[in-house]
């Protein structure tokens, strides 16, 4: 259990001009030994500090490629920190300034319970082959679980491509699996499955707290795709009658959503992308372009100042906030530098060796198949 110190008071009672001049100032004395990252969904006065503004993979890419980076502190998630120790160097050290920042949807499922339904699902599909594929908003702990079945990791931006990957012969290089056991988005899963041109019923949704999943051995044979029942909280705030209301108040409104989304709102919108490829489709449109956008709202926001020529929206009337996001703040990030700069490591995420090194073989498969 991930337990965060209290913050001392002296840092609570700090004002923002006062917490960004000495984070500015011990940024400046770390100098090349520091590394910020900051995730597309973090609050910009955080944002403000990132030395890199990514999703989650992209982001631990370039700190392991930051081999002078001493210290790498991530603004995002804990699943995220865990894949920037497991790219990094051994001698890098990867801190998380509120251990409170988990991913509800990254804890929905735990090593245990996807080693047993995987057991379930080869036993109920005769002699089928089984591929597991991850979604990178994973713990390290899943991700190694399916480098060791076979599988590989997945973006929501290269999904597609490994989920082909998956069903290809090994002739062709694939992994010929009779099945995919997608962990842990059901809503990415599924988007992507529909999208290839499988049928809905060619889905199953696997509960981990029902007995066998909840399903039977004769639905478990007949899918195509075993879907762990997991999801992100902050897509499911967008619903089908957001869409015909933002179209019925803007005529001409684009509505694009993230593949986090329920299939119902990816169905009834004109995009579905990830992160990356919603801030490319809009810094790609004309000026005078609408966008209702249905992904976090902080990007959507940050979107909105960028790109001032056009008319850019949330989906939703209701904000779409990653509650775990926002509990790293100025005072959390100052905290955790000032202990840096004196010698003190604070809420490192360390990924023991064995788990990084076959979690880092399912993060390669995915990289390779997206060459």
């Amino acid at each position: 259990m991930r337990i965060q110190p209290p913050l001392p008071e002296e840092y609570q009672r700090l004002d923002a001009d006062e917490l960004q001049r000495r984070i500015a100032a011990r940024k400046k004395e770390m100098g090349a030994a520091l590394c910020i990252l900051g995730h597309h969904y973090q609050r910009d006065e955080v944002i403000q500090f990132a030395d890199f503004v990514g999703d989650s993979l992209k982001l631990s890419q370039q700190a392991a490629s930051r081999k002078d980076a001493r210290f790498i502190v991530f603004c995002g998630v804990h699943f995220m920190a865990e894949s920037a120790d497991v790219l990094s160097a051994p001698e890098q050290v990867v801190c998380l300034p509120n251990l409170r920042a988990g991913c509800e949807m990254a804890e929905m499922a735990d090593e245990a319970a996807a080693a047993t339904a995987l057991d379930e699902i080869r036993q109920a599909a005769a002699g089928q082959r089984i591929i597991p594929i991850t979604y990178v908003n994973s713990t390290a702990a899943i991700k190694a679980l399916t480098a060791r079945a076979g599988g590989a990791c997945c973006t929501s931006s290269n999904a597609r491509g490994v989920f082909e990957w998956a069903l290809a012969p090994q002739s062709t290089g694939g992994a010929a699996a009779d099945k995919i056991f997608a962990i842990p988005d059901q809503h990415l899963a599924r988007n992507t499955a529909l999208a290839m041109g499988f049928a809905p019923d060619d889905c199953a949704v696997y509960s981990p707290d029902l007995p066998g999943g909840g399903l039977s051995a004769d639905q478990i044979r007949r899918a195509k795709f075993i879907l762990w029942k997991g999801y992100c909280y902050i897509h499911q705030v967008f619903r089908p009658q957001h869409v015909a209301a933002a179209r019925q108040k803007h005529p001409g409104i684009r509505v694009m959503v993230h593949p986090e989304c329920p299939q119902e709102v990816v169905a009834l919108a004109d995009a579905a992308g990830s992160t990356e490829q919603i801030i490319q489709a809009v810094a790609a449109a004309a000026p005078g372009s609408q966008w209702a956008i249905g992904t976090e709202s902080n990007l959507v926001q940050r979107l909105a100042r960028r790109h001032a020529d056009q008319f850019i929206r949330l989906l939703s009337d209701s904000p779409a906030i990653c509650r775990q996001m926002y509990s790293i703040d100025l005072p959390h990030l100052l905290w955790t530098l000032d202990n840096l700069a004196a010698g003190r490591v604070v809420n490192r995420v360390s990924v023991p060796a064995t788990i990084a090194a076959d979690a880092r073989v399912a993060l390669r498969r995915m990289i390779d198949i997206r060459a």
